[in-house]
């Protein structure tokens, strides 16, 4: 059976959902993206992925796994299709219903079942949908073996049962997770947060949630609308926290949390309104956590800043450069038993300590008011003390599926003549000691994220204007850097 290949992507699978999509739709999603590639996603190809995932799960010896669903158009006939596939390989499927990413997660290693899918967009637009399949432990399926279920299901090389698998309906893992991470973290202060889940899923959970730790919430777009008609439910991206940085001064909170469409990444804003970026927060945690375990590794993506590598040192910790993306973060985490956190400037956070080595932004929220509570520490405090840099946010630049990774593997070949170059992902340029840059395809979409840092304002437009006179060589790329700022929000995907 033939399913077009750019829906499998690094971590996980993800494209364009549904049966028709209609003019203003096309015409929506190509001011976005560039040409509409037409449906990509249906539930023929679905129940052929469910037969293809229930093969490696029969073929690892398992029997049990659980299937949750983000709550977007198309995502109740994707879970029907997939597990009506997974069933005819013999394997039983736990259905949860409606919920977050890390709550798959979460019922995969606490009922110790044998895998689990989350049905979801991530931070994409609507019109989007996919599948992060994990194995046995949460062990990611991702990279050479999605491309080996591509291609079994171009085969149809599929372990069809002589009895079908059994469905079991579970509506108490909501309760049981907001239970097990309560009386993991102590919270000794009742805090006043304000909640942003930008229409998303995140909605249907944040509130009851933050309760149970004993906050007190107000929230904002919490209702569920999947056209994400205030932003999109994704908070890496500071023009998305706008809206939550007024509503925490005008609720005078001590925090402002925002988390994605799928639960597995959050976003923090300060008593004053302020962000707190998400590498800078995870220099505190580390050092907090390099408290405990002194000598352990902490792993940070390649957007993330430089600090890392001279703090985690300075706090006795071991840094560890990692590819971005949560699949291969957690092989890493699972190889290697002296990884103790990891995180992403995008927001997501892994912890071992006390948890089960996956990203959870809801647990990351818990862990943030813990430590605040613990070091008696207003959010601003906690980061108050770290040098000051100039970081860009992540800019991004449309490229066709087709071409993104060509494009980046040209701009590597010109600059590694001239400077250090990590290739561990894309190409991150050491430009000075002080200043660097990167430049890498998106594994989730079509596009490239660059990224840049320095100490000033005058030197990160120094080394944009490097990276721009490569990137201008490429003419698959419509949109050029603005090279006289350190960043304007004026492209077609955000800032330039």
């Amino acid at each position: 059976m033939y399913i077009k290949p750019t829906i499998f992507r690094e971590y996980d699978i993800r494209g364009i959902a549904g049966s028709k999509f209609n003019e203003k739709i096309v015409a929506e999603y190509e001011k976005w993206y560039g040409k509409f590639p037409g449906v990509t996603l249906d539930e023929e190809a679905t129940e052929a992925i469910g037969k293809a995932y229930g093969t490696i799960i029969v073929r690892g010896g398992g029997k049990k796994v659980v299937v949750g669903y983000e709550e977007r158009p198309f995502g109740k006939e994707l879970k029907k299709a997939l597990i009506k596939g997974i069933l005819a390989t013999g394997i039983d499927v736990i259905d949860i219903g409606p919920a977050l990413t890390p709550m798959t997660y979460f019922a995969n290693a606490f009922w110790q079942v044998d895998g689990s899918v989350s049905i979801t967009g991530s931070h994409n637009i609507y019109f989007y949908n996919g599948f992060k399949l994990m194995k046995r432990d949460n062990w990611p399926i991702y990279g050479k073996e999605l491309q080996k279920m591509h291609q079994m299901i171009d085969k149809e090389d599929f372990v069809i049962a002589t009895e079908s698998g059994k469905v079991e309906e579970r509506t108490d893992l909501k309760q049981t997770y907001f239970d097990y991470i309560a009386e993991k973290v102590q919270i000794k202060k009742k805090y006043q947060v304000t909640v942003d889940t930008g229409n998303g899923c995140a909605g249907l959970f944040a509130e009851d949630y933050l309760h149970s730790l004993g906050c007190d919430v107000k929230g904002l777009f919490l209702e569920m609308d999947t056209t994400y008609p205030n932003h999109v439910p994704d908070p890496e991206p500071p023009q998305n926290l706008k809206d939550l940085q007024a509503a925490v001064l005008k609720n005078e909170s001590d925090l402002g949390i925002a988390f994605d469409a799928d639960g597995d990444r959050a976003g923090f804003v300060d008593e004053k309104g302020v962000i707190i970026q998400s590498d800078d927060l995870l220099i505190i945690l580390a050092e907090d956590l390099l408290s405990r375990y002194p000598g352990k590794k902490i792993i940070y993506d390649v957007k993330c800043t430089q600090l890392l590598d001279i703090l985690i040192k300075k706090h006795g910790g071991v840094p560890m450069m990692h590819c971005t993306g949560h699949a291969p973060i957690k092989e890493t985490m699972r190889q290697d038993k002296e990884v103790m956190l990891a995180g992403e400037v995008s927001g997501h956070t892994y912890f071992v300590e006390n948890y089960f080595s996956f990203d959870d932004g809801l647990y990351t929220a818990a862990r943030v008011l813990e430590l605040m509570s613990r070091l008696n520490k207003k959010a601003s405090e906690l980061v108050a003390d770290l040098p000051k840099l100039v970081k860009t946010p992540e800019i991004k630049l449309s490229v066709s599926d087709e071409l993104k990774f060509k494009v980046v593997e040209q701009a590597t070949k010109a600059f590694v003549k001239k400077y250090d170059v990590s290739t561990i992902d894309g190409a991150r340029i050491q430009f000075t000691k002080d200043s660097w840059a990167i430049v890498r395809a998106s594994n989730t979409s079509p596009y490239l994220t660059l990224k840049f840092e320095g100490p000033t304002n005058e030197e990160v437009i120094r080394i944009k204007n490097l990276v721009a006179d490569e990137l201008d060589k490429c003419p698959e790329i419509e949109e050029k850097i603005n090279r006289k700022a350190v960043a304007t929000l004026t492209g077609k995907l955000g800032w330039l």
